[in-house]
Formats: structure tokens, C-alpha cells, sequence
């Protein structure tokens, strides 16, 4: 590797040295001919000494010089085919890393990181438009510029050189931390591994560290093929549902799972910003990296009152889960604010009514089953609940026929309703005195001297709901997905943070989900004054993985342990799972004819995929 500093490249004057990577050098110099300040990056002789290097180089640079974005480093030229030294020619920023700045200024704001990440997803979806793939996006390949905007750069780079040179050197393609896992496990790198990569980037600013570490390489690596990595929301509380669920969607195992593009990421963002009122991303940047603390100081005044509108709106359209993630992340901002307290009040009475008239229905329910009763006049009014929201009345009903029953006694604390108009031969009353309620309705009338029914006072009372019980959940995995009847509760990290499902009296389906294991189903009652219920336990059993091994012939495909026969090549084959990952060591072919050996990692309920070629 080189320590000297040339004089000049071309026609290039070399100012200094601004940057050293195991890939390359990076100089400050200056274009006399243009009268410019330029960045040469210059590969090491080791990576570029071979006539197809060269090439290979001079493609990739043709290609990057070819993207014109924002948010893209410009390139200007490259080393002509004679030249000694191999180098790219780009513009200059002058400004610090996304990681140095960073490491200095770390966020306090998720909407910060946001921001940030808008153009990072839309320069690489501008680059997948015109067939490159990054394959290195880190931090460190992220530069500011002055105006506030990042830029992504190295584009191309890390594809220079063909991998039988970098066997040879021991150089890493990319940075492990940021790899994909099916560039980790040398599989057809797509557009898909960019967005994993530049998911960790978001998870980083979001949470503080990178989603995958480890002590070692082999350790780190392991990590990232099995995709184990803390939830955002576990890491930290405050992020927000919203985006902890797009940042966990790039870091899928499998391409497939992913955003299939990265403009999906950036606009998934760019709606999330717009809730907040930071519609104008280059702006808001301009004006955080003009003054980074005064910024996250003044950013909740701005962005909790249109968290709160959003939270109101989507209230009103019965969206009572996405109105509470928008009251989280008020809340976040300041856990006491009186708007956000009041309209979570407000949700929360909500819930408690409509289990109270539900309760009520269903008591009712039970009755009717029971007997047929003779609808009485006047007719009790609902109670008045609790918290005084309005009194829900019934929609009138056709009076039953059938035998007298005695009335059911109205409580003390229900509401008189006015009755209909009387008959014209019912008696008048005279003025200054007070009328006899009317008698009930009966089958058989009775006398009109015949006093009217009263409750006895201790009947006079309205048995209250049967309170909640809080039923503990474990399971094997905390990123498996909790539905109670049918809705979602959330992870299963986030059910464990409450301390269990809080559940009604009654029937309910406990539902729990996880990519890699079978589907588990529990029905729970919940008797009325029951206070405690056993926890329930969720064992995952890992789905069958499917194994396809594309050839250009059809071969059997054995285990080679013990030779057992798994399939043919060409056709999808299922494999049993004891554990969420197995290797798996094949041979393809026969035996004396043509035999190759593979060594495949399987993951339960995904698909693995090898080609081999006779």
C-alpha cells in the first residue's frame, strides 16, 4: 500500500491526503484546466494491477459518471486506459462523514433521522434505476455537504474489483456491519441488498448502534445470515411504531420480504415526515445543520400539533390504533402534555363503554333467551356511565306478545323517558295535581285502581361490568406478532413491556405468528370474577425449510451425512426443521458419473437457493 503522497495525477495537482481505506487513497487537488477544488480517489496498485481490473474499473466509472442526482457524489473524469495509477475524479465536499458528524452530534429526535435517511433511500433508488448497486452504504460513505444534504458517494467502488482478486488480497467486499445476508453467504447480490444496507444506516441513527455486532467476524456474520438483531422499539421506546415497522422491513433475512425498492423506503418516510409538518426535507436539513441542538430543541413546539391533528383525523375514521402512535410519539416528545393526556382519556373511555354496552347486550341476550317478555311502559333508560358521556338509547322495538311477566325494576340511577301519547280514554288529570304513573301493559290489563309496580330500593342497583384480567404471555421468540380476536397487539417484546394482554371476561382466540414457525391458535376464556389464568406458553416449532437447486440437468440430491435421498434437482424440496437455521451438506449427481458437494445454510419457513452446473 502506498505512503507517499504524489505530486500530481493527469493533469490533477495533488493539494493532500484527506482520506485512506483498504480500497483506496483519497486526495484533495486541484483542476488547473477547470480552476476547480477535486476529490481523486485512487485504488491501491494491488486491487488495480490486472488488465481486467482496469476494465472493469473503467465501466464502473463510465456508469457512476452517468447518475446526476442531489444526493449523489458528482464524477468528472477517470484515469485514461495508459495511465499508471487508477483513480476517479469527483467533486469536493467539504464536510464531514454522516459518521463523524454523528458520533458528535448524536440525535435526540427520530424525525431527525428521517430526514436524513429521505435522500440517502433516494439516491440509491436513482443509482437501481440505472442498473448500479452501491453494495457498500455505511456511514462513513456518507458525506454533508454544506447546504445540509448527504451525499452518498463511492458508488461503484466496491464492485471494481472481480472476487478471485479479493480472495487473493483477503479484502472484504464492503463493510461486514452493513452487509446483506445474501452477501454474506455469496449469493446473486440485487437492489435489495442497498436497502438492508441502508436500513442498518437508519437503525443506527434511530437507536445509536448498528443492528448486528459481534467479537469477531465469523460472530458478526452469523448474526447477520440468521438476522438477529434487538427490535428498534426495544432499543429505543420512543422511535415510534411507524418507523421501528419500515426499518425492521429492511432488515429481512429474505430479498423478498424487503421494500422491493428503495423509493418505497423514501416515500414510506416522506409520508411519515409529512404528518409531522416537515414536508420540505432539504429545508428542515439546511436549518438542523445550521444549528443541530437549537433544532431537536425547538422541534416538538412544531411537530406535536400536527401529531395531534393527525391523531384527531384518524380517530374520526375509526383508526383507533394509528390515532394512539401518533399520541406515542406526543407523548415521547412531552409525557405530560394535557391535549395528548385528554384525547388518550377520551380513547380509553371509549374502549371502557363500548365493553360496557357490550356486557349489557349480552346480559340482555341471556334473558331473552330465558323467557319472552312483555315490553313495559315507561321503559328503562340505559344507565349513565361513569365518565358522563351521553346516554345511548335503544332503538324502539315491536312489544313482544305472550303470558305477563313480572317487569324488570329500573335502577335508581337510570333516566325517566317521556311516553308516548296517551289514549283518549285515558283519564284526565286535573290541573295542580300530580298524574299516577301509568300502569304496565299487560296481556290483561289491569284495574286502573290498582297501584303501579315498584322495585324493592335493594334491587335498585346496577351491577357493575366484571373487571379485566391480565393474562401473561411467553413465547420462544420476541419478534413473533401477538392477535387477540383478530386484532394486532403488537410484537411480542411490546406485550411483555405491558406486562401481558389485559382481557375481558368471555371468549377470546389468542393468535401468535412468526415467519419461521407454525402458526399457533389458542382459545381463552375468562370466567366473570375470575382474577387469575394460567400464562400462556407458545413453543415455536420451525417450519419446514424449501431447498431448490437449479442445475442444467436433473440429478438426485442427497444428504451427504448419510446419503439420504432429499430430491431432484430443479424441483423444490422440503426440508424438516429442528431449529430456525440448519447447514446442510448436499451432493448432487451419481456417484462415478458426475458428483458435486454444496454446502447450503437452510432458514425454517424461507427458501434457499443453489445452482450448480454439469
Amino acid at each position: 500500500m502506498d505512503t507517499a503522497t504524489p505530486q500530481r495525477l493527469g493533469r490533477y495537482e495533488i493539494d493532500r491526503e484527506i482520506g485512506r481505506g483498504g480500497m483506496s487513497v483519497v486526495y484533495r487537488a486541484r483542476d488547473p484546466a477547470l480552476g476547480r477544488t477535486v476529490a481523486l480517489k485512487v485504488l491501491h496498485p494491488h486491487l488495480a494491477s490486472r488488465a481486467e481490473s482496469r476494465e472493469r474499473f473503467e465501466r464502473e466509472a463510465q456508469a457512476v459518471a452517468r447518475l446526476h442526482h442531489p444526493s449523489i457524489l458528482e464524477v468528472f473524469d477517470f484515469a485514461p486506459p495508459d495511465s499508471e495509477r487508477a483513480y476517479i475524479v469527483s467533486e469536493f465536499i467539504d464536510g464531514p462523514t454522516l459518521r463523524a458528524f454523528i458520533d458528535e452530534h448524536p440525535l435526540r429526535r427520530t424525525e431527525v433521522a428521517a430526514l436524513l435517511a429521505v435522500p440517502l433511500f433516494e439516491a440509491l433508488d436513482h443509482a437501481h434505476e440505472a442498473g448500479i448497486v452501491h453494495r457498500d452504504v455505511k456511514p462513513e460513505n456518507v458525506m454533508i455537504a454544506r447546504n445540509g444534504l448527504p451525499i452518498l458517494m463511492d458508488f461503484g467502488i466496491a464492485q471494481l474489483v472481480d472476487m478471485e482478486t479479493l480472495t487473493q488480497t483477503g479484502t472484504i467486499l464492503g463493510s461486514p456491519a452493513h452487509m446483506a445476508p445474501e452477501v454474506v453467504d455469496g449469493q446473486n447480490v440485487t437492489a435489495r441488498a442497498d436497502v438492508f444496507s441502508a436500513g442498518t444506516v437508519l437503525y443506527w441513527l434511530v437507536c445509536g448502534v448498528l443492528p448486528f455486532t459481534g467479537p469477531n467476524p465469523a460472530a458478526l456474520f452469523r448474526r447477520i445470515l440468521e438476522c438477529r438483531f434487538d427490535p428498534v422499539l426495544q432499543r429505543r421506546p420512543t422511535a415510534g411504531k411507524p418507523l421501528a415497522r419500515l426499518i425492521e422491513q429492511c432488515l429481512q433475512r429474505d430479498p423478498g420480504d424487503r421494500p422491493q425498492r428503495a423509493r418505497v423506503v423514501a416515500e414510506a418516510l416522506r409520508g411519515q415526515l409529512a404528518e409531522a409538518g416537515l414536508s420540505e426535507v432539504p429545508k428542515e436539513l439546511a436549518a438542523y445543520f445550521d444549528h443541530p441542538a437549537a433544532y431537536e430543541d425547538a422541534l416538538p413546539a412544531r411537530v406535536i400539533p400536527p401529531y395531534l391533528a393527525s391523531a384527531e383525523r384518524a380517530l374520526a375514521a375509526q383508526q383507533t390504533a394509528r390515532a394512539l402512535d401518533f399520541l406515542d410519539r406526543v407523548l415521547a416528545l412531552d409525557e405530560t402534555h394535557p391535549a395528548a393526556r385528554a384525547l388518550l382519556a377520551r380513547i380509553e373511555r371509549g374502549h371502557r363503554r363500548r365493553r360496557f354496552v357490550l356486557g349489557m347486550l349480552g346480559g340482555a341476550a341471556t334473558v331473552a333467551a330465558a323467557a319472552a317478555v312483555i315490553t313495559l311502559w315507561p321503559p328503562p333508560a340505559p344507565p349513565r356511565l361513569p365518565d358522563g358521556p351521553p346516554d345511548v338509547v335503544a332503538p324502539a322495538t315491536a312489544r313482544p306478545t305472550g303470558p305477563p311477566v313480572p317487569s324488570a325494576p329500573a335502577s335508581a340511577t337510570m333516566n325517566p323517558t317521556t311516553p308516548p301519547e296517551a289514549p283518549s280514554t285515558a283519564p284526565t288529570t286535573a290541573p295542580g295535581t300530580t298524574a299516577p304513573p301509568p300502569a304496565p301493559i299487560t296481556a290483561a290489563r289491569p284495574s286502573r285502581s290498582q297501584p303501579p309496580r315498584t322495585a324493592p330500593p335493594s334491587e335498585a342497583v346496577v351491577t357493575p361490568p366484571a373487571r379485566p384480567v391480565r393474562v401473561d404471555v411467553r413465547a420462544d421468540l420476541m419478534s413473533s406478532q401477538v392477535f387477540v380476536d383478530g386484532a394486532r397487539h403488537g410484537y411480542m417484546y411490546e406485550v411483555k413491556r405491558a406486562d401481558g394482554l389485559l382481557l375481558a371476561p368471555g371468549q377470546h382466540i389468542v393468535d401468535i405468528r412468526h415467519e419461521a414457525c407454525e402458526r399457533l391458535t389458542l382459545p381463552v376464556v375468562i370466567e366473570p370474577g375470575q382474577e387469575r389464568v394460567p400464562p400462556i406458553v407458545a413453543r415455536c416449532s420451525p417450519l419446514p425449510a424449501r431447498l431448490r437447486v437449479v442445475s442444467n440437468k436433473d440429478a438426485p440430491v442427497r444428504r451427504k451425512s448419510d446419503g439420504q435421498l432429499l430430491g431432484q434437482t430443479n424441483v423444490d424440496i422440503e426440508v424438516p426443521m429442528g431449529a430456525l437455521r440448519q447447514a446442510l451438506r448436499l451432493t448432487i449427481g451419481e456417484p462415478g458419473v458426475s458428483l458435486q458437494t454444496r454446502d447450503v445454510s437452510l432458514a425454517a419457513g424461507k427458501t434457499t437457493t443453489e445452482t450448480v452446473d454439469f
